[in-house]
């Protein structure tokens, strides 16, 4: 079970990073009132738990290159979106 978890939560920080991609470049549209960096955030911060419960799953090496990746890639995502969030407030 946790291995899947691992496998699906390296599958949705890749979606994450689109989604990123597709916040960017969408300029101001917003979603149900939402603007779309919220919902990157909220969604990239939901896949580092579930990445960090797929911790518990690994069981050979492509399984934890597999956990790095997504905690890598979730981490910094959600960083670097909180850092554009802080910084458009002040802006905006």
């Amino acid at each position: 079970m946790k291995e899947n978890i691992n496998i699906w939560s390296f599958i949705c920080s890749i979606i994450c990073v689109f989604l990123f991609y597709t916040a960017s470049t969408s300029g101001s549209i917003t979603v149900i009132g939402i603007h779309p960096f919220y919902l990157t955030l909220s969604f990239t911060l939901i896949t580092f738990v579930f990445g960090v419960i797929g911790f518990g799953g690994i069981q050979d090496w492509k399984g934890m290159t597999r956990s790095i990746a997504t905690m890598m890639l979730t981490l910094g995502l959600s960083a670097y979106v909180t850092f554009i969030l802080f910084v458009g407030s002040f802006l905006g």
